[in-house]
């Protein structure tokens, strides 16, 4: 019987036990020291996807459009259509005649010139996204926009003014680039145009808090100003007017914005920066333009960063089999103390019935009653005199001849 109750104990906390041993070996791998890793780019894709087709939706088209046409704006309404397309939504007829109808105000010849001009005399004040490739970056995709920026920093440091640092390491990176890309025959290309897109969305203000203090902690680059004209003339390099190091680490950063716009467009790039808070999520970005493609631009605004960041990473299989490993421990161990616990409630609960039943099975026998003699009791006899009588001795008789 003592053999059976110890089978017993031993079989109920075998599963514990198994489960603790497989979660301490578990642990020792450190599944949680890296709990994240990085998608492939296809499953990324699919993950957006996804993720999308569960945004997109007749209703979403409907007000977005709706908001839209009310403010004129045509490249929202090209963006939504576009979404819209290619997740099977089409406009109604009506829907379709307002949007021609701000397709044709906005894009006929003489607003086009006049946006035009705007965009070449004022970047930050495009009336919309197309323009801003078309007619507002033409000379800064050129060394002569680098020469500008530089030109106006040495200007201001020769009547002691304050020296956009930012600006100068943009276009010395640019400016660098340049002369590679004409070296190696547009390998460097990226660069640049990362470069000028930090450029435009200073200016424009689409550059937030976070990653404007982050270019300023790398604009450092130990600008000269006096050999700025020898730069322009050709006589030095781009190592000679600024510290070559410092301007490779601007020039990392600009390389992630460049394979940015490669994938998508150089406007959609700078408009996208609102988005950037430090060189990080300019990596992310990246890596999501390399799923997304154009599409990029509309799954961060439709999504929202915090979401289309999420997607870049996946839990590791070794910290999900962690996780699960530990609730089911966690769950054995509940179940263990809980039946353990109910055991002894029940003892003390059925303590009081099972002295009951184990009187009413080994009752207590009454006390016998005397049985009356079967003959008459004998009479009680006095005790038998003593044999002898004491004797007293007389007086007379005790006294002596002497006497």
């Amino acid at each position: 019987m003592r053999l059976w109750r110890l089978l017993d104990r031993f079989l109920a906390v075998l599963p514990l036990g198994l489960s603790a041993v497989a979660l301490a070996l578990l642990l020792s791998q450190n599944p949680f020291a890296a709990p994240y890793l990085e998608r492939g780019t296809e499953a990324l894709a699919l993950e957006l996807r996804a993720a999308l087709a569960r945004e997109v939706t007749p209703e979403w088209y409907m007000a977005g459009m709706d908001r839209a046409l009310l403010a004129e704006d045509l490249d929202a309404m090209r963006m939504i259509a576009a979404t819209g397309a290619r997740h099977g939504i089409a406009p109604s007829p009506a829907l379709l005649g307002r949007m021609q109808a701000l397709e044709a105000r906005e894009t006929g010849a003489l607003a086009a010139a006049r946006d035009c001009a705007v965009c070449a005399a004022d970047i930050t004040a495009c009336p919309r996204v197309a323009l801003l490739a078309m007619c507002g970056v033409t000379v800064e995709m050129t060394p002569l926009g680098d020469l500008n920026a530089l030109r106006r920093a040495a200007k201001a440091g020769i009547a002691g003014e304050e020296i956009d640092r930012i600006e100068v390491a943009l276009a010395g990176v640019g400016l660098g680039a340049t002369g590679l890309v004409l070296a190696s025959g547009g390998t460097s290309a990226t660069v640049k145009v990362g470069a000028t897109a930090l450029r435009l969305a200073r200016r424009m203000g689409k550059v937030t808090e976070g990653f404007a203090a982050e270019l300023r902690r790398l604009s450092d680059v130990g600008f000269r100003p006096n050999r700025l004209d020898d730069l322009a003339l050709g006589r030095v390099g781009i190592d000679e007017v600024a510290d070559a190091a410092k301007l490779a680490r601007v020039g990392e950063l600009a390389s992630d914005l460049g394979h940015v716009a490669a994938k998508t467009s150089l406007t959609d790039a700078v408009l996208m920066l609102e988005h950037v808070d430090d060189a990080a999520d300019a990596r992310r970005l990246a890596r999501l333009s390399d799923a997304a493609g154009p599409e990029t631009r509309a799954t961060l605004d439709i999504l929202g960063k915090s979401r289309a960041f999420r997607a870049l990473v996946r839990l590791s299989d070794l910290a999900i089999g962690a996780a699960a490993l530990i609730w089911l421990v966690a769950g054995q161990l509940l179940i263990f103390l809980g039946e353990r616990i109910g055991r002894l409630l029940l003892a003390l609960l059925r303590a009081p019935l099972r002295g009951r039943a184990r009187a009413a099975a080994h009752p207590v026998p009454a006390p016998l009653r005397a049985e009356p003699p079967l003959t008459r009791p004998q009479p009680r006899l006095r005790p038998d005199p003593p044999l002898r009588r004491p004797v007293v001795p007389h007086p007379a008789l005790s006294q002596t001849a002497a006497e």
